[in-house]
């Protein structure tokens, strides 16, 4: 017994006759008879009272249709999920802030289903553009008719500093910021060493965020980050900020945030 048997022989039932059948399926009418001939010897059992008025099904039928309904459903849900399996992964680019603040959450028990790029602000439109990606999840806003904003997202930026330090003089502090010229946090960093008239010399551009973290950790110096549950502190006296996440695609490929990063 083969599939396609048990594929010929629920049409046959379905449609109440083996002409019809054949048209359905585009085979000859004496082709199908003859399957459903070889499939009664195989079983042993006739399956089906034939008439003018066309074909039911016998007690052997009924077991039969039951019995290929599943297995046919069974072969479907099998290639569907062989599909799934086999589908290549959605392909993400973002900066190394959002990554560590809001995806890497995600997608940490799904993380097989994506292809991630980190990388500056700067190079994540290029990136889109050239379809290198099929998505990029960035602080920025584009205005690029062939892009579609899918989705935004909120995160609080703060200014944080080691745990424990009781007190705050910004003279004595380095403020470590990315290299990334297009990037907020290093916007809000220079605006506040400005409004504070804090010297130049103390603004500290480091290549990773995860060393910003780093340095922060060992007291080195303070950093406008966005605000998470870890072994920061946030300096109080600062007021946080909301900071907006956009995600962008193609337009034209039709592609939606994933379940696992919807906000």
């Amino acid at each position: 017994m083969e599939i396609n048997d048990l594929i010929i022989f629920k049409t046959v039932v379905t449609e109440g006759s083996i002409s019809k059948a054949a048209n359905v399926l585009g085979y000859v009418q004496p082709h199908l008879s003859e399957r459903i001939k070889r499939l009664e010897q195989e079983l042993d059992t006739p399956l089906l009272h034939r008439s003018n008025k066309g074909v039911t099904t016998l007690p052997s039928g009924e077991v039969l249709i039951d019995y290929a309904n599943r297995i046919l459903n069974l072969v479907d849900e099998a290639k569907h999920e062989i599909k799934r399996t086999n589908a290549l992964p959605y392909r993400i680019a973002t900066s190394p802030s959002i990554l560590s603040s809001y995806v890497s959450k995600r997608i940490s028990g799904t993380f097989m289903k994506y292809e991630l790029t980190i990388e500056n602000s700067s190079q994540l439109h290029s990136l889109l553009r050239n379809q290198k990606v099929d998505m990029v999840i960035t602080y920025g806003t584009y205005a690029d008719s062939d892009f579609q904003q899918v989705g935004s997202h909120s995160i609080s930026m703060g200014l944080q500093q080691v745990k424990g330090k009781t007190t705050m003089d910004y003279a004595k502090e380095y403020f470590f910021v990315s290299q990334d010229q297009q990037c907020p946090f290093r916007k809000r960093t220079i605006d506040f060493m400005e409004k504070n008239h804090i010297p130049k010399e103390q603004l500290q551009p480091l290549d990773s965020f995860s060393l910003i973290q780093e340095f922060i950790l060992e007291g080195k110096g303070i950093a406008f980050l966005p605000i998470k549950d870890d072994q920061l502190d946030r300096v109080e006296d600062v007021e946080l900020e909301s900071l907006s996440v956009h995600f962008y695609t193609m337009r034209e490929s039709g592609r939606e945030i994933p379940a696992d990063l919807l906000p």
